[in-house]
């Protein structure tokens, strides 16, 4: 693609980041949330799913220590074992949490509708496609493995542990940028289903599109969502979008199936002059 830089970048677009689980894979993010949940069972502490999925996004070790860190499961850390819960704790908890993790993941990692065929129009318009994920590297090499098997496979995967800081620092955007040698910026899309995720791809100059049918703010499978009534369900999307907007992203929209209709509008936002 030719580039047109002057004062500002004036496109086109040139590749997208795709977040993977409740973006591309996991329908309702539910691998992280579940697994959290299971991790303090087994200790004995009641975690909810609303607690589990608040700091979804971030960095797993992060998650953790934001989970700990709520006093409703700190109480119940001191109650059940006699005393605060200690960075200590959080080591062991951590290293518990890795295979539990990588042992749920073939369960949560079938592609979500409609990816395959937006990934085919992301390469027919000859975008470059990379992903970011608060999984390790170890957590990752299930997923890619699935997903491959079913026919997915980006140019470039970052990992959370591959960067000094996860979301919502911009890092994996600009490792997975250089790796894709594609710059500058804002030509490139982040599309995620959490607030870090908006907030990671803000942070790193790009246009952001959140999606809030399939992932985390919504937060249940495509069983459990379509066999609630019609209302239900179109309230929980909408409560979904509001907290995504409310993040700052340029889109919001149901799934990753609703993002190549707006690729023609962000190209032409640029050559307007706009920038993300």
């Amino acid at each position: 693609m030719a580039d047109t830089f002057r004062s500002k970048y004036s496109g086109p677009l040139k590749a997208v980041i795709l977040d993977w689980a409740g973006t591309i894979v996991d329908y309702g993010c539910c691998a992280p949330a579940e697994t959290f949940i299971e991790l303090f069972r087994r200790r004995g502490v009641t975690v909810s799913m609303e607690q589990a999925r608040e700091p979804m996004g971030t960095p797993k070790r992060t998650h953790l220590e934001m989970i700990a860190a709520m006093e409703p499961v700190a109480q119940q850390w001191h109650h059940h074992h006699g005393t605060p819960l200690t960075t200590d704790n959080i080591d062991e908890l951590y290293k518990q949490f890795t295979p539990l993790q990588i042992s749920a993941l073939p369960r949560y990692s079938n592609l979500i509708p409609g990816t395959q065929e937006a990934v085919a129009e992301f390469r027919k318009r000859g975008l470059k496609i990379g992903t970011t994920t608060g999984y390790t590297m170890e957590m990752m090499q299930v997923v890619t493995a699935e997903a491959e098997r079913q026919g997915f496979a980006a140019d470039v995967t970052v990992c959370a542990d591959e960067v000094p800081s996860g979301r919502p620092h911009p890092w994996m955007c600009f490792k997975a940028a250089m790796a894709m040698q594609v710059y500058p910026m804002a030509a490139i899309v982040k599309i995620g289903d959490t607030v870090p995720d908006i907030a990671e791809g803000l942070n790193a100059g790009n246009w952001t599109v959140a999606v809030a049918k399939t992932g985390n703010e919504v937060g249940l499978t495509e069983e459990v969502l379509n066999s609630l009534p019609n209302e239900e369900q179109q309230r929980l999307v909408a409560v979904a979008r509001e907290r995504l907007w409310a993040a700052g992203a340029h889109y919001v929209v149901d799934s990753i199936d609703d993002v190549p209709s707006l690729l023609d509008e962000i190209n032409g936002r640029l050559a307007a002059g706009e920038t993300p």
